[in-house]
């Protein structure tokens, strides 16, 4: 079974336990804080240890997350019972993804050859949200690539949208490696 399979049945689980109960935001800050936590390595590396007993396991997780959501602590027991203690960031960003659904967040990643000015990412922004391709919420995470050259790349909803000078070129290149004079066997 992937490990997305996986983990969005968890996070399916807590997300609809949490909203039934009306504690989604407050549920969703402590996955937050949980997914800090889980992507330091050596937080990682102790909850992959074979060595280091189940028990020993949960009583640090009880420590570590004694003021989140009992659900969510609940949840990375379970998850440990049945071995799936090394997929804590996945639900986290699982979790994370079902909350955006919820509240219409689109999550977008733009990656550019330069660092762009606010005006100018809001008017980028604003072009695919007239579109109807982003929600009007958008969390955004930019990156600064100078290998693209130019242009920029847009990535959300497992789409993405690159128009980049690197990407043109590659284009162009494609197009000029074909010859059109000779037959193609």
């Amino acid at each position: 079974m992937s490990i997305l399979r996986i983990v969005s049945r968890y996070a399916k689980s807590l997300f609809d336990l949490a909203k039934k109960e009306g504690q989604l935001d407050q549920v969703h800050d402590d996955v937050m804080n949980a997914w800090e936590v889980a992507k330091n390595e050596e937080f990682a590396d102790f909850l992959k240890s074979p060595i280091i007993p189940i028990d020993k396991k949960k009583d640090v997780i009880d420590v570590v997350f004694a003021n989140s959501n009992k659900n969510l602590v609940q949840t990375f027991h379970v998850m440990m019972e049945h071995k799936r203690e090394s997929y804590m960031a996945d639900f986290c960003r699982t979790f994370h993804l079902f909350y955006n659904k919820e509240k219409h967040v689109s999550a977008v990643r733009l990656t550019t050859a330069v660092e762009l000015s606010e005006s100018t990412v809001n008017d980028l922004l604003d072009t695919f949200k007239a579109k109807g391709l982003l929600e009007q919420t958008v969390e955004l995470i930019k990156d600064i690539e100078p290998s693209i050259i130019g242009g920029f790349i847009l990535e959300f909803d497992g789409q993405v949208y690159n128009a980049s000078l690197l990407h043109q070129l590659d284009q162009m290149k494609k197009q000029f490696s074909e010859n059109l004079y000779t037959k193609n066997i």
